[in-house]
């Protein structure tokens, strides 16, 4: 995955799903990244990160501060 930046880290996976799926639903194609296996060991992680691609950064976040 070229040109993809970390937007932001959450603790739960279900908070970054959340975010994922707002970001997709404005046409932003987002990544979630974290081995948590499924969020059955949040605990085993430093955190499920949020990646979008460079040029959706912006838009990104400013999408993400509505939620």
């Amino acid at each position: 995955m070229q040109d993809v930046v970390l937007i932001a880290t959450y603790t739960k996976r279900l908070d970054a799903e959340v975010a994922k799926s707002a970001l997709e639903g404005s046409g932003i194609k987002a990544f979630i990244e974290g081995d948590d296996a499924g969020g059955m060991y949040p605990f085993m992680t430093e955190g499920i990160r949020l990646f979008v691609q460079k040029k959706d950064k912006e838009k990104a976040l400013t999408l993400l501060k509505g939620i």
